[in-house]
């Protein structure tokens, strides 16, 4: 029996980037639905404080500070979350940073930050958690948090970000293409929020009213949504064992009321550019952003 087809009542999810924005978010939700959950993240006293809110709500909760970067430390989490709880059913690998540096000057201590957190925490993740969900067969899901940056076009201006965004959609579909093969039950998703009003430019929260400002001067911006919406994206995901973890229109109407429209038509106009950019031999132009 999977994931979808049964309650979430008592299984056990593990969060990286868990004390804040997409991870907190969809810790909230995934304890609403009666989850048991194991939460890492590099600040531990914000991951105290995301602990203590949730347990004080009745959710059972785990906090493991955890530098993704690092493997030892992504082994002991899998291991911690399997001697308290025994099980992991729910893997997402979610713990990311931002990088803008510059090609035109490259800072090489920028692109390995971002590489060693953004596609060495993946792999670092996959590594530990793969067996441990894996010799269950169960069916559970592993997920990882990527970017429109990297997928949808490509943002050229953060090359860091956008460089490791698309890496990471590359493994996860990788990851998938082998599972298949070897005829596993795991879920494998990859989850592409919308803009979203999150801590990963960095803790001055007030750099999103002037997003929206700047949003609010074009007609075809997308809108800003926050992270608890985009969690209940990812619980459908889940449910559904979806691979594409990105809100459809049905879901923008449901749950954003609309909102991210926008993004959707600017998404397929950037796809399109790319796929014409590519037939035709034209410059990439179109489709950078």
């Amino acid at each position: 029996m999977t994931l979808d087809q049964e309650s979430l009542e008592g299984k056990v999810a593990v969060i990286t980037g868990a004390s804040t924005g997409i991870g907190r978010a969809t810790a909230t939700v995934l304890a609403r639905e009666g989850m048991r959950l194991v939460l890492a993240s590099r600040r531990p006293d914000r991951l105290e404080l995301a602990v203590t809110e949730l347990r004080a709500s009745g959710a059972q909760v785990l906090g493991v500070p955890t530098d993704v970067s690092q493997y030892d430390e992504v082994q002991g989490l899998a291991n911690k979350a399997k001697s308290e709880f025994g099980q992991v059913d729910v893997a997402f690998f979610n713990a990311g940073i931002s990088g803008g540096s510059s090609l035109l000057d490259v800072d090489l201590d920028a692109w390995q930050r971002s590489v060693g957190t953004n596609v060495f925490g993946l792999l670092h993740g996959i590594k530990a958690f793969l067996p441990l969900v894996n010799q269950q067969g169960t069916g559970g899901s592993l997920l990882a948090t990527s970017s429109g940056a990297g997928v949808h076009g490509t943002s050229y201006k953060t090359a860091t970000y956008a460089m490791t965004k698309s890496a990471q959609l590359t493994i996860m579909e990788a990851l998938y293409g082998q599972l298949r093969d070897a005829g596993s039950k795991l879920h494998v998703g990859i989850v592409l929020p919308p803009l979203t009003r999150t801590n990963l430019a960095g803790d001055d929260l007030s750099i999103w009213s002037q997003v929206e400002r700047m949003l609010a001067t074009s007609a075809n911006a997308p809108a800003l949504i926050k992270p608890h919406e985009v969690a209940e994206v990812i619980l459908e995901g889940i449910r559904g064992r979806r691979f594409w973890i990105e809100a459809t229109e049905e879901q923008n109407e449901r749950l954003f009321g609309g909102r991210d429209s926008g993004a959707t038509r600017r998404k397929e106009k950037l796809i399109g550019a790319k796929s014409e950019a590519i037939l035709h031999g034209a410059s990439p132009d179109g489709y950078l952003w």
